[in-house]
């Protein structure tokens, strides 16, 4: 095969067998498999545009996703390897050369240094930071998990507990456009955005790694370490902790490799906080939430409870707040929030016949339904299906009335004189969304942000949790809030009658316990 020639491959399918072959290696044999993990890498990194992005997604969801959900320390050790193996392929090539420079700069400049760095950060003992240390904090960078889920259960702690300790530092949180809608009403928050594709191709998720490392250098600007503090919840942004997110000045001035000291030395006591998430107390059976919490506790030295959290902006609240109250028009009635959203994992779904009728069973039991309409042209198709369904029922000999709104059209909808609805269908914005699930009564919906953006705002949830990897990985992303929340285990293959019936008995039961 000529050099540049790109591999071939007979089936789609072939990346997503190749990685799950090399999982079953690994576990077999306890040995690294480096020459399958080369095969999927170079089908990744091809030039030939369809080859990149087919192999990318078996690198990162079926390989990354896979190891990381399972909250196991041997699988965090296959990650860090076949990653770095990734990151060394990348910077070889044409594309790459940036990153390769700048990773020169942290001396980080072989697979052995960035596995050395990873490791580093998992085996060492966390920092305890004193009253004298928090005191020179003039500015925290948090870094997003990019996923929206994960920035309310993991990140939002981690920026609370921050709030608390460092009462005079400005705080700066890194990451997509919607984390802003998310916790754009807090005053003390500030925002850089940063667009990672969560669809690129292997080499575009890493160059968006130069835009991390601009955002985090022009936030800090001149401080010296022990001003500034940098917070990487196990961010994807860093690809998990493999790659440095601050200045390569705040490095050795040393030519040699990187060493254990070095991290320790200048990323942890001044100015790098690493959460492990993926191994940190990996034999319980705590909440993502839950462990960060106590992850934090011990940084800090209190016993102290922080709950996830989410700060809308008060324009959003107000709107979501008058729109279900006139939509309700004052009656009774319980308002529950739906979201079938699964973020192209259909694995996550429980399937047309249960969603359609559990809308259906909920307004027919005296319910105003919120239907989120989801992102993408197949959730939006499947929400179009349900509200056909839905229109097809008769409430007292009349009609189930539907309204369906978007933002262009939300100003008019509220000047109407007749605005009342069973089904109020929303399409929009995650920043009104979360308002509209804010002011519902419960909310019912697949492992998605849905179910951990409703516990933050204290509505009991029903979570709906299907296509999970380990058990581990269903306990962790429980969705933990001060109000009533719980999981339904949905076992392959599904029976939909049955998760029907435990849904509703859960709703009827919920709602009762809050007095609806």
């Amino acid at each position: 095969m000529a050099m540049n020639e790109p591999k071939q491959f007979s089936t789609e399918t072939a990346p997503d067998e190749i990685a799950s072959e090399l999982i079953s290696e690994f576990r077999a044999t306890g040995q690294y498999p480096r020459e399958r993990v080369q095969d999927l890498i170079e089908l990744a990194i091809s030039e030939d545009r369809e080859t990149s992005e087919l192999a990318s997604r078996a690198f990162f969801v079926s390989l990354v996703e896979r190891l990381a959900d399972s909250f196991e320390p041997a699988a965090v050790s296959l990650y860090n390897r076949a990653f770095a193996q990734l990151i060394q392929a990348c910077c070889s090539s044409r594309q790459g050369r940036e990153i390769a420079r700048e990773l020169k700069a942290f001396n980080l400049s072989s697979e052995a240094d960035l596995i050395a760095r990873a490791e580093s950060l998992r085996r060492r003992q966390p920092p305890v930071w004193t009253s004298e240390s928090r005191s020179k904090v003039r500015r925290v960078v948090a870094l997003s998990r990019v996923t929206l889920g994960a920035d309310v259960a993991i990140t939002s702690v981690i920026i609370e507990r921050v709030k608390r300790e460092f009462p005079n530092a400005s705080i700066t949180l890194v990451g997509g456009r919607k984390a802003a809608e998310l916790f754009g009403g807090d005053a003390r928050l500030s925002f850089r955005e940063i667009n990672y594709v969560r669809a690129a191709t292997a080499i575009e998720r890493l160059l968006s790694w130069l835009d991390v490392l601009a955002a985090v250098r022009e936030t800090i600007g001149d401080l010296k370490r022990s001003e500034h503090l940098i917070v990487d919840p196990d961010s994807r942004l860093t690809q998990l902790g493999l790659l440095p997110a601050s200045r390569s000045k705040d490095f050795t001035d040393s030519s040699s490799a990187f060493n254990e000291q070095s991290i320790y030395t200048n990323e942890s006591l001044d100015g790098y906080l690493f959460f492990p998430s993926r191994e940190y107390k990996s034999d319980t059976n705590h909440s993502l939430a839950e462990l960060t919490s106590m992850w934090l506790n011990e940084i800090f030295g209190a016993t102290e409870q922080i709950y996830p959290c989410i700060s809308l902006a008060r324009a959003d609240i107000n709107t979501a707040s008058e729109l279900v109250a006139r939509i309700g028009r004052g009656s009774e009635r319980p308002v529950i929030a739906i979201n079938f959203g699964v973020g192209g994992n259909l694995a996550k779904r429980v399937g047309d016949r249960f969603e359609h009728a559990l809308v259906a069973r909920l307004i027919a039991a005296g319910a105003m339904v919120i239907l989120d309409k989801g992102a993408g042209s197949d959730e939006s198709r499947r929400a179009d299906a349900i509200i056909n369904n839905t229109t097809q029922i008769r409430l007292d000999g009349q009609q189930v009335r539907v309204i369906e709104t978007d933002e262009t059209h939300i100003t008019n909808l509220l000047n109407s004189d007749r605005l009342d609805a069973d089904m109020l269908v929303w399409n929009g914005r995650i920043g009104l969304l979360a308002a509209l699930i804010s002011a519902s009564d419960l909310y019912i919906g697949y492992d998605s942000a849905g179910q951990h953006i409703a516990a933050a705002a204290g509505v009991p949830c029903i979570d709906l949790f299907a296509g999970f990897s380990s058990t581990r990985m269903l306990d962790r992303w429980r969705p933990t809030g001060r109000a009533e929340t719980r999981v339904i285990r949905v076992d392959a293959p599904a029976d939909e009658n049955e998760i029907l019936s435990t849904a509703l008995h859960h709703a009827r039961e919920m709602l009762k316990n809050s007095g609806q």
